[in-house]
């Protein structure tokens, strides 16, 4: 049974979830049958050398249950932007990825996020997948890096988790970690996609 709130925003926007090892074994099937949601992204792969256990059963059983799949890697500036691409298309290898990849950001302050390996890997994932990968952080963390004009092209997932609406420019909003999904056991991330995109805005054209 899914909350009020997910219920609600699906008459408004398209709904999605992001999942990781965190949530265990999805039932996708169940997941894509009863319950109203249109995309999923997939944590995937940490810095250079870390991965999501569940990454890869994750990706391929979404996409057979019919949903349109995307891939989360979590940005790690003590890494190389090559040794962080390399990592990320390993884990992604063989499967099917029909979104745009994101790369999450995590600012742990007061420390820089080495903005030129940032923007490196940005490249490099954009030459590697032929579209602009979104950038997924907090609002702080977007006002304080991703609000300049050289990132008005990319697409940009707010992370402002509960019912405070996110105050910046957005394409997808994580609005709440703790939905519960039938299907899935544990909570998981809630997604919404902003009304004026469609899914189609953030498809790999292959």
């Amino acid at each position: 049974m899914l909350l009020p709130l997910f219920a609600a925003a699906q008459t408004t926007a398209p709904m999605g979830i992001l999942v990781s090892q965190r949530q265990g074994t999805v039932d996708w099937p169940t997941v894509h049958e009863e319950n109203d949601l249109d995309f999923v992204y997939v944590m995937t792969t940490f810095g250079a050398a870390k991965t999501d256990e569940r990454c890869g059963q994750n990706i391929e059983r979404a996409f057979q249950a019919g949903f349109p799949v995307g891939c989360v890697h979590r940005y790690d500036r003590h890494f190389s932007a090559q040794g962080q691409l390399d990592n990320f298309k390993a884990a992604v290898k063989g499967f099917h990825m029909s979104l745009a990849p994101a790369v999450y950001v995590v600012v742990d302050a007061p420390y820089d996020i080495n903005v030129k390996r940032f923007d490196m890997l940005l490249q490099l994932m954009e030459e590697e997948y032929g579209v602009k990968p979104l950038i997924m952080a907090n609002q702080e963390a977007y006002l304080r890096y991703f609000s300049l004009e050289r990132y008005a092209g990319y697409h940009v997932i707010i992370v402002s988790n509960g019912l405070r609406f996110p105050n910046t420019r957005y394409s997808i909003w994580e609005y709440t970690d703790k939905e519960k999904v039938a299907g899935i056991v544990e909570y998981v991330p809630g997604l919404k996609l902003n009304p004026t995109y469609k899914i189609e805005n953030l498809k790999i054209k292959n």
